[in-house]
């Protein structure tokens, strides 16, 4: 995974991350308004040597040494009775004591759930300390010094509500992470280009966005949404450079599995293709579950199968579309056969003779399910792959690669649908400054050539009137 490939993927999982941060704060807080409110007072105090040094505990010990001896007094039991006599505090509480180095200064800390009992119990403890070793050493050189009495703490030192919500937070953000590069990991869905690149050895000459535009049928289906016009432009723009020395005239669009676009995005194409002044034949050769006559809303009761099967003429099942430059063949009736007729001689010889009037766009029946689209994969130019984002499982994609691959099929590229708008900027979309600029300027030339169809719909009417 690149450095790009990380940051997609943070931006990918934005919400995810963001959510898993929330909970990680959450829970850091929620454990700090759990735990009990300790608080914390300090007093210091010096330990001054008196006259003789005659002490069983401390002679012949440096002045930090004999310092030191004592403080470990702080913690005993007897120092703890005196403490409680002289608070009236029984066991609420612990102390704990230091030396501060290179002096024999004591700095004693007393805690408690209770603020000025923990001030009692600092103020307290280095006078008991002093007690207690004088009892034990009647000889005791030292004798406690206060230097500054503690004070009642305003604000506990535990929990440490700050600490615990900002370690929550990076928890959470950690886990979400962890979560984020697992679901990548065991991800089977085609999710971009690295992933099209990796599986197929293919570039992606298309993406198209999940856009509601792009299922218009008839002719009103040329007024596209910008974006979603846009991408059929870019489409068909890399179509035509795909192989500049022998440009197809004959392309198949085919998918791995149903369902993942292959006929929306034809259909769209050729009219892109037909609104540029190319003449463009779109054939339905999906027999099994044809769509092309309902995208154009034509008649489909005629078409391709008849005219392999020797019924009609080509000519003769051709249908118009209302769009100038553009004809439809339809798929016709569904026969018993469908492998068999699309992979017969008269099939490649029905291409070839359209390719020398059409740009020809073959829909394709899907790789996986039937052999269809394999066998029509070696009578045209070149076939173009559509995958669904999200939707087209890798494995599926290999396998349909591999088909391709089977039967020496020239894969010109492979078209990415339904990609997410949010996406778009992460290498789907051709967003250049003036591109909200640009849209608007399509959008007048989009409304001309409405106007015009919607012109040549109520002449032809006419004209069907008078006769």
């Amino acid at each position: 995974m690149t450095i790009v490939d990380f940051f997609r993927l943070l931006r990918a999982n934005l919400l995810l991350l963001l959510a898993a941060a929330l909970v990680g704060g959450l829970l850091g807080w929620g454990y700090s308004a759990l735990q009990p409110r300790i608080y914390a007072s300090e007093s210091q105090g010096f330990l001054a040597a008196r006259a003789a040094d005659q002490s069983l505990i401390t002679s012949n010990l440096p002045a930090e040494s004999r310092a030191q001896a004592y403080v470990a007094l702080i913690n005993s039991e007897a120092v703890r009775e005196r403490v409680a006599q002289d608070t009236g505090q029984d066991g609420d509480g612990s102390l704990s004591a230091v030396l501060v180095p290179e002096s024999s200064m004591i700095k004693v800390t007393a805690t408690s759930t209770d603020p000025e009992t923990a001030a009692q119990l600092a103020n307290s403890a280095l006078q008991a300390t002093a007690d207690v070793a004088a009892d034990v050493d009647k000889n005791s050189p030292l004798e406690v010094v206060p230097l500054s009495d503690a004070r009642v703490p305003s604000a506990p030192v535990s929990p440490d509500t700050r600490r615990n919500v900002l370690l929550g937070v990076v928890a959470g953000l950690g886990a979400g992470l962890a979560i984020a590069v697992l679901r990548r990991l065991l991800d089977v869905k085609v999710r971009s280009r690295a992933d099209v690149k990796e599986i197929t050895g293919a570039g992606v000459i298309g993406a198209v966005p999940e856009n509601a535009s792009l299922t218009r049928t008839g002719e009103e289906a040329v007024d596209l949404d910008p974006r979603a016009g846009e991408a059929i432009r870019a489409l068909r723009t890399n179509l035509k450079f795909v192989s500049v020395d022998e440009p197809p005239r004959v392309v198949s669009f085919t998918s791995a599995d149903p369902s993942e676009g292959k006929s929306t995005v034809a259909s769209n194409l050729a009219r892109a293709l037909a609104l540029a002044g190319e003449r463009v034949l779109v054939v339905d050769a999906d027999l099994r579950r044809p769509r092309q006559h309902e995208l154009f809303q034509v008649a489909g009761d005629v078409g391709l199968s008849e005219v392999l099967a020797g019924e009609v003429q080509p000519d003769d099942a051709l249908a118009a579309t209302g769009i100038p430059n553009l004809t439809l063949l339809p798929a016709g009736r569904t026969p018993p056969n469908p492998s068999e007729l699309l992979g017969s001689k008269r099939m490649r010889a029905l291409l070839k003779l359209a390719s020398e009037d059409f740009f020809v766009i073959v829909d394709s029946p899907p790789l996986l399910p039937v052999t269809d689209g394999s066998l029509l994969a070696t009578a045209v130019d070149g076939t173009v792959l559509v995958v669904r984002q999200g939707r087209t499982r890798k494995d599926h994609l290999e396998a349909a690669v591999e088909n391709l691959a089977a039967v020496d099929a020239h894969l010109l590229g492979v078209v990415m649908n339904g990609v997410a708008r949010s996406q778009r900027g992460g290498g789907y979309s051709y967003g250049y400054g003036y591109e909200s600029t640009y849209h608007k300027s399509h959008e007048k030339y989009l409304s001309s050539v409405g106007s015009s169809a919607k012109k040549g719909r109520r002449s032809r009417r006419k004209a069907r009137t008078r006769s």
